[in-house]
């Protein structure tokens, strides 16, 4: 099995010299300060020829608020208050066309700062070849000598020139702020003066359209017979009037039928005829009435003073004749009079039914033309709203000529600046020194070291020394170290035994709630198990230490309980000759009190015979395992302690050597290779047990101690 390379990192070389690179520094120190000090020297010779340039800052603040002289809407709306509609301003202002109005108002195409040739054109035209600067070139140097910038996510702006005149630089800024301002006022006045011309155009078109959809109604009105109601003579009004009058004719008609019925009821009697009068007022018959009765009463008084052949008894029964006669003639006329009363009475109903219902006819008619008129109505009323809009919106817009405020306020007017922007001597000088000492050391060092002067051939040359033997000897090849497991501390009681410890061992594995190993003995279980090669049931691991066997005891039992906790078959086995006698031995299999696990303890690993596997003899142990178990943990004496027999190593799969703190794995390594050759160490790994507190002496070497054993016997019966 192949074993990872063992490096000691003490033998490499440091990664970074720091003595190396300062005698380099140091040997070639005047080089470094030669060139800082040219560096400094073409600094100090630009700030000679280098003209100062100054800046001018003018501050404006784009105010969110809509100042208002009037409640008029302004056709054009502010710039409005979020942070992209501020910075677009900053382009704005930036723009061609706003830089290049100043540009031409204040002149400057002329100006020698911006119209000018500069040096590498003047030396091309010594030649013949310089280019006559345009307009264009003029401009875009101007241009780059402009900068706004936003202060922030505020709303104020800074506009900022550059020139070598501080007079010129406060002019151009402010300039360009006064612009900008400018252009927004002439941008609402310009707005406004456009809204007004197109809303005069609307206005004449919209008169046009209001003028037609009202003579469209009235003439609807005209063909179709309807009047306002204001006027009082409406469908409705007219049906309302016909129907009272009917409901008052067929009210006479009726009661001319009642009186007609009860004159013919009546009679032609003197009493019909009494009724008739009451029915009818007449004059002639109450005469009649009343002169019938008078020959009547006379009549009768005369036949009984003269009896019923007086002649003037028959002259009265003729004069009574008579006025039955006339009687009758005057009930009769009576009732044709009621008669024709009662049938001019229904003439009259049937006159105003039938104009109630030609007035009925007319208003259904007059109502479908009533939809199709409000239909008219709607449309002209749409137009009038329109154009009442139009008028009032250019009554607004023509007043709001000449009162439009800018958004943009004048916060800071840019002044002649006293200070230069460019150059400061102060900082290029300081760069300069620092950019040519940076400069010279890696030169330096790219150079590498001053090369020592050889010796000259032509000099008289001395003795040659006799050399010197090296008698020192030839240290060995170093021993390859055992793989290290790490360092595993114990959580028992400071100070306990061996015993103690391994019971809080199994404690700390088991314990309820700790459904998982603990972190450091599942990494050391891990690199055990990458340390060994696959082959058939069990693997034996060989637990052992250098001086004491107290860390072998406590090591051998970490990792069967961890292994057990695993789910994993293990068997302990205790091999030593001081065990031989105990009370232990020979006893076969029993579970140890302290591990729980089951374990088995021998006093050899030789055969007693030759042929003969006694169970008691680690050979023995092996064989009788065979596959019911799945590790197999030997735990051997130290080192230092008798006992040891090379063929334990031999039929282990690995060797852990238990270490205390003070304990190196070197001196593992050489006892390893004293006892089986340093061919075996890569068989073996090492582990640093490290107590809670200090063990009481006594109680970590030699044997179990008496107490043990009892324990021991007392769980094997």
């Amino acid at each position: 099995m192949m074993k990872p390379a063992s490096i000691d990192e003490r033998a490499l070389p440091p990664l970074f010299d720091i003595g190396a690179v300062w005698a380099i520094l140091w040997a070639r120190r005047l080089m470094v300060l030669a060139i800082a000090g040219a560096t400094v020297l073409l600094a100090l010779s630009y700030l000679a020829v280098t003209k100062p340039s100054y800046t001018a800052t003018a501050s404006i603040l784009i105010d969110p608020r809509d100042t208002r002289a009037t409640n008029f809407n302004n056709v054009l709306p502010g710039i409005g208050s979020d942070s992209a509609a501020i910075a677009s301003q900053v382009f704005v202002i930036q723009s061609p066309d706003l830089i290049g109005s100043v540009f031409k108002s204040q002149k400057l195409d002329s100006d020698p700062e911006f119209a000018g040739v500069g040096m590498m054109s003047r030396l091309l035209s010594l030649f013949g070849a310089g280019a006559t600067p345009t307009q264009d070139a003029a401009f875009k140097r101007f241009q780059s000598k402009v900068s706004v910038e936003r202060e922030g996510l505020t709303y104020v702006i800074n506009v900022s020139f550059t020139s070598p005149s501080p007079e010129k630089a406060a002019r151009i800024a402010n300039a360009i702020v006064d612009q900008y301002r400018a252009g927004l006022v002439g941008e609402r006045e310009t707005a406004n003066s456009d809204v007004n011309t197109l809303l005069t155009d609307r206005i004449s078109g919209l008169q046009k359209d209001v003028s037609d959809a009202e003579r469209a109604v009235e003439d609807f009105k005209a063909k179709h017979n309807i009047v306002n109601s204001t006027d009082g003579g409406t469908l409705q009004s007219q049906l309302d009037q016909l129907t009272a009058q009917l409901i008052a004719a067929q009210g006479d008609a009726d009661r001319a039928k009642d009186r007609y019925n009860q004159a013919l009821a009546a009679g032609t009697s003197p009493a019909g005829l009494t009724k008739l009068a009451d029915i009818l007022t007449s004059t002639s018959a109450s005469k009649l009435r009343d002169d019938y009765n008078q020959r009547a009463t006379e009549l009768a008084s005369l036949q009984t003073m003269y009896g019923p052949r007086h002649p003037t008894i028959g002259r009265l029964q003729s004069e009574l004749e008579r006025l039955q006669r006339l009687m009758a003639a005057e009930a009769d006329r009576i009732r044709q009079q009621l008669k024709a009363s009662y049938d001019l009475a229904v003439q009259n109903v049937g006159k105003l039914q039938d104009k109630l219902e030609a007035l009925r006819q007319q208003s259904t008619d007059s109502n479908i033309a009533q939809v199709q008129l409000r239909q008219l109505e709607s449309k002209a009323q749409a137009a009038r709203a329109v154009l009442d809009d139009y008028l009032k919106r250019a009554q607004e817009t023509s007043q709001m000529q000449g009162v439009q405020t800018s958004e943009a306020r004048k916060i800071g007017v840019a002044s002649p600046p006293v200070q230069p922007t460019w150059p400061k001597p102060v900082l290029l000088l300081l760069v300069s020194a620092v950019l040519g000492l940076l400069a010279g050391c890696g030169l330096a060092l790219a150079l590498g070291p001053v090369p020592q002067p050889q010796e000259d051939p032509q000099a008289p040359k001395d003795a040659a020394p006799e050399p010197v033997v090296d008698r020192t000897p030839v240290s060995p090849l170093p021993l390859p170290m055992p793989a290290n497991f790490g360092e595993y501390r114990l959580p028992g009681v400071a100070g306990g035994t061996a015993y103690s410890n391994i019971k809080a061992i199994r404690k700390q594995l088991f314990q309820t709630g700790n459904e998982t190993l603990s972190l450091d003995v599942l990494k050391i279980m891990r690199q055990m198990i990458l340390h060994l090669n696959d082959h058939g049931k069990p693997f034996v691991i060989l637990v052992s230490s250098i001086r004491s066997s107290f860390e072998a005891r406590i090591a051998g039992a970490m990792l069967g309980i961890g292994m057990q906790r695993a789910d994993q078959n293990v068997l302990m086995v205790e091999i030593g000759d001081h065990l031989s006698n105990s009370t232990t031995d020979g006893a076969g299999l029993f579970i140890d009190g302290a591990t729980g696990l089951r374990t088995v303890v021998c006093g050899s690993v030789t055969e007693k015979s030759p042929g003969v596997a006694d169970r008691n003899t680690f050979r023995g142990l092996l064989t009788e395992a065979g596959s019911a178990f799945d590790f197999v943990l030997v735990t051997v004496p130290s080192f230092k302690e008798d006992g040891w027999n090379p063929e334990l190593f031999a039929k282990a799969d690995l060797a852990i050597l238990a270490l205390s703190p003070s304990e190196q794995p070197s001196e593992a390594a050489k006892l390893i290779a004293q006892k089986f050759g340093a061919g075996q160490i890569g068989r073996s790994a090492t582990l640093v047990v490290a107590p809670d507190g200090a063990r009481p002496a006594g109680a970590i070497d030699g044997p179990r101690t008496t107490g043990e054993r009892r324990h021991m016997s007392a769980a094997r019966g």
